[in-house]
């Protein structure tokens, strides 16, 4: 396989996961600040909610470059339509179709079908997004938004041959999956926490509507009450999102996927120089078994969580522990490009049998 096959393939994996994740959280916050009144006390809250969601999706620097405040006007719109945001739904669609053009031969013609479809449909509703307005309207566009990626998912799930094009699709989409979970659950959390001591870990009645609101936008609402059947606890919502072996959207279930399919590429192989036109392929052999830097970090960061418990996490620290794993995170992502994308030299020793 060519490397900038596997390439295009990651990236549209982690692209329609990040627009998916955006519809999500943006969709949630939308009608959950509708909810907080309209005193002065709900007005800033309203804008803290708001400016985590920047924080979460976006550059907050480069947002602030842009509008005088966050508020419901105004993120939802930068977080969706805004082409200037590489994060924006619109962007990562693009992009995701981008990639997916060059890749028409490569994939099924049902995965460009949908990618190019949602593509045209983003950019038409663009010339209406001044007169987007209205609860409903938004829950519709961002409901339309992740039944894109789902059928993206279902499409791909059915018609890809589970060689190594698929695991690269599939790391990339659990890679972003992990980071951006961690990244929201350590916003959301220090906004929803009481600053009294909750040693019962027991969300105070003025805030529960708000974790509600967090585990719907993890969608993980209906989860949560079949796995711990108790009200909402902020340490139960932490250990779900973050340590789950079974919840597919938490951290630790991403990262296991992550690790298997980065396992499975190791063990197809490692690219080689020899590709034509200066590109890398990835042949059988076993080069870059001893050198799997990506794997190895994922297969660490697996077994942490794994092994972990939600006392050590609160021990160490609910952000620190989060800020943690994006770190690890992001040092995976790079490995995986350096390892398979950007081309290299293989010495002598390398390639002798």
């Amino acid at each position: 396989m060519l490397s900038r096959i596997a390439d295009s393939l990651y990236w549209i994996g982690r692209y329609v996961e990040r627009a998916e994740d955006t519809a999500r959280i943006t969709d949630i916050a939308y009608h959950n600040t509708l909810g907080l009144g309209s005193s002065a006390d709900a007005a800033d809250r309203r804008r803290n909610h708001w400016e985590a969601l920047v924080r979460i999706t976006g550059d907050p620097l480069a947002f602030a470059a842009t509008f005088r405040e966050a508020s419901e006007d105004t993120v939802p719109l930068y977080l969706t339509f805004d082409t200037t945001n590489p994060n924006s739904i619109v962007s990562c669609v693009a992009r995701a179709r981008e990639q997916a053009r060059g890749l028409r031969h490569q994939i099924a013609s049902e995965m460009w079908e949908v990618l190019n479809r949602f593509h045209l449909d983003l950019q038409r509703q663009r010339t209406w997004q001044g007169t987007w307005v209205g609860a409903e309207n938004a829950h519709l566009f961002y409901r339309n938004v992740k039944e894109f990626s789902h059928l993206f998912q279902g499409v791909a799930d059915s018609t890809m041959p589970r060689d190594e094009g698929w695991s690269f699709l599939q790391a990339g989409k659990f890679l972003e999956r992990a980071t951006k979970t961690a990244r929201a659950l350590d916003v959301k959390y220090h906004l929803l926490m009481a600053e009294s001591d909750d040693s019962a870990g027991k969300a105070i009645p003025l805030e529960l509507p708000q974790w509600q609101a967090m585990l719907r936008s993890f969608s993980a609402y209906e989860s949560y009450h079949k796995l711990y059947r108790t009200a909402v606890r902020p340490r139960s919502v932490v250990e779900l999102i973050v340590l789950s072996a079974v919840f597919p959207r938490s951290i630790r279930f991403s990262i296991e996927q992550v690790d298997d399919a980065l396992a499975r590429i190791s063990a197809a192989g490692a690219f080689d120089a020899e590709g034509g036109a200066g590109e890398a392929i990835l042949p059988t052999g076993p080069f870059a078994r001893g050198t799997d830097e990506a794997a190895r970090l994922a297969g660490r960061l697996r077994s942490r969580l794994a092994f972990g418990t939600i006392d050590e996490v609160i021990a160490m620290g609910v952000s620190t522990f989060l800020q943690d794993v994006q770190q690890r995170c992001y040092q995976i992502g790079e490995r995986i490009h350096a390892q398979y994308f950007a081309p290299r030299i293989l010495h002598a020793e390398e390639v002798v049998a």
